[in-house]
């Protein structure tokens, strides 16, 4: 197993692990399957592909990704304008607590955590050391560009995700319904 930059050939790989990795993986309707890569994969391979990795096989097919946005303000202007509004459409509930989300997100780009991130690993892949390789290639190259830190929103039920985080530094800052959010400065003032 690898971890390299995302190629455009990957996008439907995103989109089916998205799915497998989500709750609905059960319910892989188009409409689920829409509602779920419009919130949580699209946005990053469409306007940020450059900040997203992927795992693979040995056959190069992605089994994991990491997707991050770095321009916060690029990614609340294109999800009001592009894809929040085919998830208004689908699920009014799920807009609008994706819509608290986003605008709650302001505070921690004001905390210091300017990149948002999403990280999926299909399960048979999990606890290969696979998330950990995604984790460290994102961080390393947001170092690169001085990002000053990064957070992720994580199923406040998922306690080996949570873990995960902690483990690699992460602390929780903040508590939604349901999710907690994890973030981590790459950059401390001395």
């Amino acid at each position: 197993m690898t971890v390299r930059p995302y190629l455009k050939k990957d996008f439907r790989y995103v989109q089916d692990i998205c799915v497998a990795t989500s709750k609905y993986a059960d319910e892989d309707t188009p409409s689920n399957r829409a509602l779920l890569c419009a919130m949580y994969c699209d946005y990053y391979l469409d306007n940020q592909s450059d900040y997203c990795f992927v795992a693979v096989d040995d056959n190069d097919v992605p089994v994991g990704y990491i997707l991050c946005a770095v321009d916060l303000d690029d990614y609340e202007e294109k999800m009001q304008q592009l894809y929040l509004p085919l998830v208004r459409k689908i699920s009014g509930g799920e807009y609008y607590r994706f819509g608290a989300e986003t605008k709650v997100a302001q505070r921690y780009v004001r905390e210091g955590y300017t990149a948002h991130l999403h990280l999926n690993v299909l399960p048979e892949y999990q606890r290969q050391g696979l998330g950990g390789q995604l984790v460290q290639t994102l961080e390393d190259k947001l170092r690169g560009m001085f990002v000053e830190g990064a957070y992720i929103i994580c199923g406040q039920k998922a306690e080996g995700a949570r873990a995960f985080y902690l483990k690699r530094g992460y602390e929780d800052i903040d508590y939604l319904t349901g999710a907690v959010v994890y973030a981590k400065k790459f950059f401390t003032e001395d």
